[in-house]
């Protein structure tokens, strides 16, 4: 990557992590610093290649968001259409092991080139309902390139950019504009503590007085309608207890009140999950510095 390629990804980054602190805070406390220079050389030696810079790139400002135990989109660090989060160094060898070990099966669900040399995409991200978001490592001209695949109900990828750097620029071009990635609009999903996080909602929504319209009026101008930020909640981990089910969240339409609800803090809860589309979420404590009950 040429000195001009990593300037173009840091300045798309800065600006979606910029964007994500001063309206979403809770789903930027939820990035984990940067891995070490040791722990991205082991990936490389685990999955048998050198990473694409970008993606090394990345990995060099945030080793994946924090975890959590429940099953929702909507929650801190699920700030990716679709829901993903990003992956640690570790979850990306586990993860592109499974392709490698399932290269055969991947090859069937499509006829062109990319299909049959799964052993060398990199998951950056993963959803919460089975999938992947990589990066192609196969030198030619796709060499980069970033693609989203739903694992489950069938498989087919869908190119998402020609780079990382194109991916968070555009994402950050949606974002301060209230405009749509492709077919998904960022959208402020009110969670049960009151803090709000990015959604990225795919249903057509009426624009204020019925109009049909492909974003909505209450969060057009890159976040200046969005609610009032909060500071966001101290993540730290935790040991996991039982819970009621409760309210997980909502998307919001239409005018936000300011949240009213006391602070309550986030907890990063760490588990064993499988290989195909691990699934994450955020545990809400009561007050704060409390434990959750």
């Amino acid at each position: 990557m040429t000195v001009r390629d990593r300037a173009a990804f840091d300045a798309a980054w800065g600006r979606c992590e910029a964007w994500l602190s001063a309206h979403s805070p809770i789903d930027h406390a939820a990035l984990r610093p940067p891995a070490t220079a040791e722990e991205i050389t082991s990936l490389e030696h685990r999955i048998g290649f050198p990473l694409h810079p970008q993606l090394r790139a990345l990995l060099e400002r945030h080793d994946g968001v924090l975890a959590h135990p429940e099953e929702d989109n909507h929650h801190a660090g699920a700030f990716l259409p679709l829901g993903h989060r990003l992956s640690s160094v570790d979850q990306i060898a586990s993860q592109h092991a499974w392709l490698v070990s399932e290269a055969e099966m991947i090859a069937d669900c499509g006829g062109d080139e990319l299909y049959g040399h799964a052993g060398q995409w990199v998951p950056f991200a993963l959803p919460n309902d089975g999938g992947l978001a990589f990066v192609d490592h196969c030198p030619g001209p796709a060499y980069g390139h970033v693609y989203e695949m739903g694992i489950g109900s069938g498989c087919g990828a869908v190119a998402w950019a020609s780079s990382l750097a194109e991916l968070f620029e555009e994402l950050s071009t949606s974002l301060e504009a209230g405009a749509p990635f492709r077919q998904f609009l960022p959208t402020p999903c009110e969670l049960p503590s009151g803090h709000f996080c990015l959604s990225w909602d795919s249903e057509p929504r009426q624009e204020p007085g019925g109009v049909p319209g492909g974003t909505r009026g209450d969060v057009r101008g890159g976040g200046r309608g969005w609610p009032p930020a909060r500071r966001p909640a101290v993540l730290r981990p935790a040991v996991p207890r039982p819970r009621p089910l409760t309210e997980l969240g909502r998307l919001v339409v239409g005018e936000v009140p300011a949240p009213v609800t006391p602070e309550l803090h986030f907890v990063e809860v760490v588990h064993d999950v499988p290989a195909i589309g691990p699934s994450h979420a955020s545990e809400v404590s009561g007050a704060e510095g409390q434990a959750p009950d």
